[in-house]
């Protein structure tokens, strides 16, 4: 009798733990706007990479330069962790590997052209970005995680001091830029349900991991450089981004509705700010969250080619809105530049 007893205990007890681990709508929109929240400082500094030069002011017309930059910015993963936590998993070596100390990847690819205005100690410039699904195939070939990627921004610096034999320059500036994107990653959670309530779930077979964003962003910067010995130019400066991102994360796979029809869930899920569709369970929200970054770098200039590197880093300190958390950012750029 103990014994059976004993056994009832156990298999009541891995019952309650199995049931446990099926989050409930709001759990899920919960964790999936923390997910939100926490990169919402890596899309708005995605969206700066290619637009700030080494030199804070390339000189009046007719100087110009044009160039290309490839670079990637990091998001902070610990929220990532919570998604799996919610369905009692642990997060699979393949992406921890992927994420990495510094966290989500989420690459960059811009053309970028200025040139100085006459009369005026102006420059402009404009940029896009984009990754060709060929690209993109390679890099979830290599890492798992897809991506697609488009961009465009305008820039106007204006010189406040120009640089000479003792002084450096330095600039302030104003971009806008538009962006969309999509991440996927796998995350190797095999099967899963969301509980609706009311005897109502959705079933979901190895989902992925799933982020889409559309940005509008307006940036002020302020930047000093100074070319020494003719072939270096380092240079740091701060900037400080303001606009919206939609932004739409969850799980997509193929979804199963389980005790009702997927209308009725569908209309369940919208009073959680969730999407819910036959491919996947997302949250939407927008993101208003003001960004200060900080960037630094140095160019090699050999003859009329810059080879630039640059750094960027969102610190904690500068955060003032709930779930953001540090970011960081990094790129490489060549141009000729006159």
């Amino acid at each position: 009798m103990k014994k059976l007893l004993l056994i009832v205990a156990i298999a009541s007890m891995a019952a309650i733990g199995g049931y446990a681990q099926i989050p409930n709508l709001s759990q899920y929109a919960n964790a999936m706007d923390s997910f939100n929240q926490s990169v919402a400082s890596t899309l708005t500094l995605n969206s700066d990479l290619g637009s700030t030069w080494s030199d804070a002011y390339i000189g009046g017309f007719p100087h110009f330069g044009i160039g290309a930059t490839l670079g990637s910015t990091f998001a902070i993963n610990s929220t990532a962790s919570q998604i799996f936590d919610l369905f009692g998993s642990q997060m699979p070596d393949t992406l921890k590997s992927t994420l990495g100390s510094l966290g989500l990847p989420v690459p960059a690819t811009a053309l970028s052209f200025k040139i100085g205005l006459p009369f005026l100690p102006i420059d402009i410039g404009i940029k896009g970005g984009y990754i060709p699904p060929s690209v993109s195939n390679s890099l979830q070939s290599a890492t798992g995680i897809g991506v697609s990627y488009e961009d465009v921004g305008l820039t106007v610096r204006y010189a406040l001091i120009k640089q000479d034999l003792l002084l450096p320059n330095v600039s302030i500036g104003l971009s806008y830029d538009f962006q969309s994107g999509e991440i996927t990653a796998p995350t190797g959670l095999g099967a899963q349900s969301v509980n609706f309530g009311s005897g109502y779930s959705i079933s979901m077979t190895d989902p992925n991991l799933d982020m889409k964003w559309t940005s509008n962003t307006f940036d002020l910067t302020a930047q000093v450089s100074k070319t020494l010995l003719f072939f270096v130019t380092p240079y740091l400066g701060a900037g400080y981004t303001i606009g919206t991102a939609s932004v739409s994360t969850g799980l997509t796979t193929t979804v199963t509705p389980v005790g009702t029809d997927l209308g009725t869930l569908e209309s369940l899920a919208s009073s959680q700010g969730l999407s819910l569709s036959d491919t996947g369970l997302l949250f939407t929200g927008t993101v208003t969250n003001p960004v200060l970054r900080l960037y630094g770098g140095f160019s090699l200039n050999i003859l009329v080619i810059r080879l630039d590197f640059q750094a960027v880093y969102v610190p904690a300190m500068a955060i003032t809105v709930v779930n953001q958390s540090q970011a960081f950012g990094a790129s490489a750029s060549v141009r000729v530049q006159l």
